[in-house]
């Protein structure tokens, strides 16, 4: 679905619009924060949130890339590579949300991981300010808050913790979404 809405024209009518705009979503990192997150958060059991969010990534992944191959001969193995690493990543990723969700006492501590990596790629955070880059991860990340929430401390704690995630992977991620 995300390759093919890369390729919808603007034409003027509304729906063509909204599938470019969701185009535009689809090819940003954080609704796959998001919906990996919601996978993992609402499994029954954390081997089922593993297993639910590693199929699903691996099988974006694969229709993806052979979606581009097929239709339009493309395939970057570096890119492949890459997001092949997150998908094998996301089962132990999805652990930690499970934990973050259904564990009394990570919950004040681990909700700030997947919080702080949404509101890194929302937020542009230097020295002397804090700007908004893309309200629609900002409004993701309150979905994350939402998700968390168990109560007000638990989560007050957890966004001054996800500022603090936030900051820190943008000043040492290699990679810059």
């Amino acid at each position: 679905m995300a390759k093919y809405l890369d390729t919808v024209s603007v034409d003027g009518h509304w729906g063509s619009y909204f599938l470019s705009y969701s185009g535009d979503i689809f090819t940003r990192l954080g609704i796959w924060v998001l919906i990996g997150t919601i996978l993992a958060a609402y499994s029954k059991t954390l081997l089922r949130a593993a297993l639910n969010t590693f199929l699903f990534f691996i099988g974006m992944l694969i229709s993806y890339y052979v979606y581009s191959a097929y239709l339009f001969g493309f395939f970057p193995t570096s890119y492949f590579l890459l997001w092949g690493s997150a998908a094998i990543a996301s089962p132990f990723l999805a652990i930690v949300v499970w934990k973050a969700k259904n564990g009394p006492r990570l919950a004040f501590v681990l909700p700030a991981l997947p919080m702080g990596l949404l509101l890194s790629l929302s937020l542009g955070i230097g020295l002397f300010y804090v700007y908004v880059s893309y309200v629609e991860e900002l409004m993701m990340y309150m979905v994350l808050c939402i998700i968390f929430y168990k109560t007000g401390k638990q989560m007050a704690i957890a966004v001054i913790l996800s500022f603090v995630v936030a900051i820190i992977f943008g000043l040492y991620s290699p990679v810059q979404f």
